[in-house]
């Protein structure tokens, strides 16, 4: 949550706003080639937002301007495309709704690693990032998650910690093959057996009752 949170700075607003949900969404082609869409929505919270865009500054919080956020998606926006195999890089910030999104297009699962990669040291200084994020081989998609969120989440202030209690995280994966079977009990099949969702609240994912990763099997 806290990758995605910097990765629109957007930080200081989502931890004043009483809503938000973080959607991934992936559309994987026979070949590995795909595309890739993640949106941070905060939409319900956008009377409130409307009016702390405003302030300076709120609960010890420094508020960005909208320039300022521009700026940032900008800079997120070249350091993906600079990623061998990653094209049509499009970032999108509404003002109106309060939702910020970044996509692509990948000419395979590993260039998209690599693209998310980039972004979380870019973000993270100092710290290694995980080789894989996903992974796709013989017939079987995953999404790996080696990222815990809960030391972070214990350094946050209690008024902070508060907003994750409605906070959601979303997975939307879409296929060209048909879906046989998904590893996470929580998934949902689509009757097309095109795609599945995973829609989880984000304390259950921080204190890890529950977890992101899936592994989707596939057939022709």
């Amino acid at each position: 949550m806290k990758l995605v949170a910097r990765l629109f700075l957007l930080s200081c607003l989502v931890s004043l706003s009483g809503c938000f949900e973080i959607v991934e969404q992936v559309f994987l082609k026979t070949d590995g080639s795909g595309d890739f869409q993640l949106v941070l929505n905060l939409s319900k919270s956008k009377t409130r937002l409307n009016s702390i865009m405003k302030m300076k500054t709120i609960n010890g919080h420094d508020v960005p301007s909208k320039e300022e956020i521009k700026s940032r998606l900008t800079d997120i926006e070249k350091t993906v495309a600079k990623t061998p195999g990653i094209s049509n890089v499009k970032t999108s910030v509404d003002f109106d709704n309060f939702i910020a999104s970044i996509s692509c297009n990948f000419k395979n699962v590993g260039r998209l690693n690599d693209a998310v990669k980039g972004i979380y040291t870019k973000e993270n200084a100092g710290k290694k990032a995980p080789d894989k994020f996903y992974d796709y081989n013989t017939g079987v998609f995953e999404r790996i998650n080696k990222y815990a969120f809960k030391e972070d989440y214990k350094k946050l202030s209690n008024a902070d910690k508060e907003i994750f209690a409605t906070a959601n995280y979303t997975a939307v994966f879409k296929f060209e093959s048909t879906v046989s079977a998904a590893s996470n009990k929580e998934t949902k099949i689509a009757p097309s057996k095109k795609a599945v969702m995973l829609k989880l609240n984000a304390l259950d994912v921080i204190h890890e009752k529950k977890s992101i990763e899936n592994k989707i099997n596939l057939t022709n």
